[in-house]
């Protein structure tokens, strides 16, 4: 990584923020649209950042898809209210946004479609901390004994996660909030 790219992603805010927010936002509008087939020229364009600036900052579509992803998943956090309840239903709440967001529901259609394996794999890297700290989540709670021992970490984000999902990118519509505080009164009993 040039010095240029280290200063871009240390300095909080000014110039080079605007521009990665940006080109990111830029290239996450376009993977909204399903499209995987975009270049730097194109997403410059869209940005309103020049080419030469694009090609320097993320000289790959790779790169492009970093930023785009790090800034998608920056919304995300990961709970911490004290209780098991508490950090499952802010967990449920938070997903359930993120899951119905266009640029989501697009890149999980994408991936689903098994056409773009390149895609797939760079986006499960890039999930695989939250994915980590999302298990964290589970496991302090089974460290505070309110989640039973034999409970896999694992089993508890996919029986939450996979309904907040299925519902924007197949059913096309969010979840209720009545269906978000019922699949979270369903893990908490599963995990009791």
């Amino acid at each position: 990584m040039s010095r240029l790219q280290q200063a871009v992603r240390v300095r909080p805010g000014g110039r080079s923020e605007r521009i990665r927010r940006d080109v990111a936002r830029a290239c996450l509008d376009l993977l909204g649209e399903g499209r995987l087939d975009f270049g730097p020229a194109e997403v410059a364009k869209r940005s309103r950042v020049s080419r030469a600036t694009v090609h320097r900052w993320w000289p790959t579509k790779d790169d492009l898809l970093r930023e785009a992803l790090t800034l998608h998943t920056s919304v995300l956090e990961m709970p911490d209210t004290g209780s098991w309840a508490g950090d499952l239903r802010a967990l449920a709440e938070q997903l359930t946004a993120f899951f119905s967001d266009p640029a989501e529901v697009a890149q999980n259609a994408l991936m689903a479609s098994g056409a773009h394996p390149d895609y797939t794999r760079a986006v499960l890297d890039h999930y695989a901390p939250l994915f980590a700290g999302w298990r964290g989540v589970v496991e302090r709670a089974r460290a505070r004994g309110e989640v039973r021992a034999g409970v896999d970490p694992d089993d508890v984000i996919l029986l939450l996660g996979s309904p907040l999902l299925v519902l924007p990118l197949v059913i096309r519509r969010t979840p209720t909030a009545a269906e978000v505080a019922r699949l979270v009164d369903l893990v908490l009993a599963a995990t009791a």
